[in-house]
């Protein structure tokens, strides 16, 4: 507890990837008072193509989505 996913179209290098995972668990542990110890992140990367269906599975309509994207067509990203 806390368990961050990070879903994101393929691209990112490993090293990108360690870098926001550090930078993510910082910001619980600052913002929500959680102990580093606590906190964990994991990556799931997917392609184009397979992106519209985790926004559509995911983010679409979803009232957990506290911060949306600048989008709502998940295939020209519009």
């Amino acid at each position: 507890m806390p368990h961050v996913v990070i879903k994101a179209i393929q691209g990112a290098s490993p090293v990108q990837y360690d870098e926001a995972a550090r930078q993510i668990a910082e910001v619980i542990n600052k913002t929500l008072g959680k102990p580093s110890k606590y906190i964990s992140v994991s990556v799931e990367e997917y392609s184009f193509t397979e992106w519209e269906g985790v926004y559509n599975e995911l983010v679409k309509d979803k009232p957990n989505v506290i911060l949306k994207p600048g989008y709502s067509n998940p295939v020209t990203f519009q």
